[in-house]
Parts: C-alpha cells; sequence; structure tokens
C-alpha cells in the first residue's frame, strides 16, 4: 500500500520527572487501497480543488506543495522526465551517474513533500513493449532505470514507475519486470480517447473501460507480480487519449463512467493507486473552463462528498452511480464444441471480471493434462478457436491460469469428451 510508514506510538512516562514525549510520525499518504493521487502542480489554475484533507497530490515545485500541505493534502513527489535521470532505450545515460541522480531526487521529494519516506513518480518509461534486452542500449537503459528505483528504495523513498504502454514480459523481459517490482509500484497508464467511449454508448463503455484496466493490470498480475504492486493512471487532458474535442456535457458523462470503472476495478484487484493526469494548463496553452468541471465530476466519481457534479456539470449530467452488472467471475465461464472436423473447433464465453485472464485449452493424456492453446479471456463476444486433433476420442478442459490478485487461483472447467473426424 503507497504511503505506508511505521506510526511510532509514544507513550507518556509514568515518572513526572520523565522528558515530554515527541509528538507521533505522520503518515505521508494515508493507507488506503488504492490511493488516489491527483497531478495538481503549479500549472493546474484550480488546484486548490485538490487541496484539501483525505486527498493527495503529486508536486515537483515546493511552492503549490507547502499551499497544499497547508490545507491538509497528502504530498507526493513528480518527476517529470525520467529520460534526464537515465536516459532513453537509444542513448542510456551513464550508469555511473545513478547514485548521484538518486541521491538528489530524494532530496528534492522530502523537501516538497515534507515526507521522510516519500512516494516518487517518475515519468515515464519509454518502449515497455520492447524485450528487455532487445538491444545492447535498451539493455543498458534497462539496467539504469532498475538501478535507479533500487537507489531510491534504499534510500527510504516510494518509487512508481509510470509507463504508457503494455510491457512485453516474455522470458528476460518478465524477470526485469519482476525486479522492478520488488522495490517499485508499476503504473499504467490507460489514456482512452473520449469520444471512443462515447461512441460506445454508456453500458458499452463502461464495460470496454473495465476491460482494458484489467488487462493493463493482468500484464503484470500473470507473470507473478502482486497486485499491490499496481497501480492506473487515468488521462483527462485534451488531445489524443484525452477529451479529443468531444462536447463538455458529453465529455462529463465519460469522466463519470472512467471514475466509477477504475473505482471498480482498482476496489476489486486491490491495486495500489489510481492517478489523474491532464489538469494542467501549460505555458503558451489556453485554460478550458470544462477542465475544471471535469475535475469536479471526477472526485465526485470516487466520493460524491468530494464534489457537487450536478451543480459543476449542468442540467444534462445524470448524476445515476449505477453501472452495468457483471456476473459473478469464477463461475462463468464455458468451453464448447463447435466443431468436430479437422481442425476442430472450440468456443469459449467468459465472464467480464474474469477479461485478461491467461486460460490455456488442455488435453487429458494418461494422467496429465497438456496445454493445446493459450488464449486471453475477453468479455465482448465469444473466442473462437481451431485446435489440431488426431482422429478419435479426446477429453478437453479449459484451465485458467493463477494470477498474483485477489480472487486469482487457478481453476478448469468440468471435463469434456469430443471425438475429433
Amino acid at each position: 500500500m503507497v504511503g505506508l510508514v511505521v506510526v511510532f506510538a509514544v507513550v507518556a512516562a509514568a515518572a513526572s520527572t520523565a522528558p515530554r514525549a515527541a509528538a507521533p510520525a505522520a503518515t505521508c499518504v494515508q493507507p488506503t487501497q488504492p490511493a488516489w493521487i491527483d497531478y495538481a502542480d503549479k500549472w493546474v489554475r484550480f488546484r486548490r480543488m485538490f487541496y484539501r484533507p483525505g486527498l493527495a497530490v503529486t508536486l515537483a515545485h515546493t511552492a503549490p506543495a507547502a499551499q497544499a500541505r497547508r490545507r491538509g493534502a497528502q504530498v507526493t513527489y513528480w518527476d517529470m522526465s525520467l529520460k534526464t535521470a537515465v536516459g532513453t532505450p537509444s542513448r542510456p545515460a551513464d550508469p555511473g551517474r545513478i547514485p548521484g541522480v538518486a541521491a538528489r531526487l530524494v532530496s528534492a521529494a522530502t523537501k516538497v513533500t515534507g515526507c521522510g519516506t516519500p512516494i516518487v513518480a517518475l515519468n515515464e518509461l519509454y518502449g515497455a513493449r520492447l524485450a528487455a534486452n532487445s538491444s545492447p542500449t535498451n539493455a543498458q537503459y534497462r539496467a539504469n532505470v532498475l538501478a535507479l528505483v533500487r537507489a531510491l528504495a534504499s534510500r527510504g523513498a516510494q518509487p512508481h514507475l509510470l509507463i504508457s504502454e503494455g510491457a512485453e514480459t516474455v522470458g528476460p523481459s518478465g524477470d526485469w519486470w519482476r525486479s522492478v517490482a520488488a522495490v517499485t509500484t508499476i503504473v499504467r497508464e490507460v489514456y482512452i480517447s473520449a469520444p471512443t467511449l462515447e461512441g460506445l454508448g454508456s453500458s458499452g463503455s463502461t464495460i470496454y473501460l473495465r476491460f482494458q484496466l484489467r488487462r493493463a493490470v493482468r500484464n503484470f498480475t500473470t507473470i507473478g507480480i502482486p497486485s499491490s504492486r499496481v497501480g492506473l493512471a487515468l488521462g483527462f487532458h485534451e488531445g489524443r487519449g484525452g477529451r479529443a474535442g468531444l462536447s463538455a456535457a458529453d465529455w462529463y458523462d465519460v469522466v463519470k463512467r472512467e471514475g466509477l470503472a477504475v473505482r471498480q476495478v482498482a476496489s476489486e484487484l486491490a491495486l495500489d493507486s489510481v492517478w489523474s493526469w491532464g489538469w494542467a494548463t501549460f505555458r503558451g496553452a489556453r485554460m478550458d473552463p470544462a477542465t475544471v468541471d471535469a475535475a469536479c465530476v471526477y472526485l465526485w466519481s470516487r466520493d460524491p462528498a468530494l464534489c457537487d457534479a450536478t451543480a459543476a456539470a449542468g442540467k444534462r449530467f445524470n448524476p445515476s452511480r449505477s453501472q452495468p452488472a457483471e456476473e459473478p467471475g469464477r463461475g462463468n465461464i464455458r468451453l464448447r464444441v463447435l466443431s468436430t472436423g479437422h481442425p476442430v473447433w472450440l468456443e469459449v464465453r467468459a465472464a467480464a471480471k474474469l477479461a485478461a485472464r491467461i486460460a490455456y485449452v488442455q488435453e487429458l493424456a494418461g494422467a496429465q493434462w497438456t496445454s493445446l492453446h493459450r488464449v486471453v479471456l475477453a468479455p465482448f463476444h465469444p473466442l473462437r478457436m481451431p485446435v489440431s486433433l488426431s482422429k478419435g476420442v479426446h477429453v478437453l478442459r479449459l484451465y485458467v491460469a493463477a494470477e498474483d490478485a485477489p480472487l486469482g487461483d487457478a481453476f478448469w472447467t468440468p471435463s469434456l469428451a469430443t471425438r475429433a473426424r
């Protein structure tokens, strides 16, 4: 859980001559799961909306951080350019610089947050989709990243590594990600264009969002990384992957769906944190007045007590918090034979909550089950696949592999006998 530090209970000495005990140390970010962390640095003109008790913000500058702390917010540190510290996959930095960079980052983070064990957001890893050893330069880049997060953790910081795309996790790449997750929380940015979501309708967009969020998390939990070491980030910026020109009224509804969907997924998978990006108006850009209202809707989607979304979003806003129901995840999966020709065609149907779990079509051979086909479960349509089987009777099942998340134990469907022609 992010931001959790030991709170030392101070017991007053019985003797009147004993020195006065120090005040209990405060936690840096309250031990909630997930922690909700919003980008609210000096570029966010309405940042005071986030500066209050019960909210956590991520900042890079001391002045807004001091203001946030005075108003009761918890503060994490935002490092805008990981590139400065470690280089890029094609031009990695000198690894000899890493210890000094880590020391400077921790010093800056401690100053900004007022926290001895600060959360440090590293924005962001390049080339997550690449194999860790895809080239000598990328191997050095990845080594630099790993050295940096280990150095930060050794100095008491809590690194959070942001990534913008699905990660390659096969072989040595998986080993690298597991090594990173041992000392770091991996925060996957899931930025989906608002017009795309609006085009799917209320129900369709919610199901699609949940699928994409679960898939982003299971990119890691299915290789043994605990879900408590994974976070999600949503984007509410103007351009690609954000609002992208959608009308304000429609955007508010999309923001609501995003907030409710990530709230559900983060809870069911026990994620470390949920981050928001996009509230800033950087130098030279025009502030969109709809952004402050969208931020209110996002806060409301987390907790209606945080903001009055109906007042902010206007009369067209639908304040209903009800979402499309989902079947219980574990029991709703089925393997069916469609055709017994050559090849045999199979169909898999799975409940939405199993989205992005890894499954295998298996055959019983003697006393052993052998995997024939790998399946990534999806909720949108039946998954149909050909499997080459020799003529004769075969006993099949669908085996759902374990993941390192709540209710992530392995399980399998009842055996199914079929005769291949």
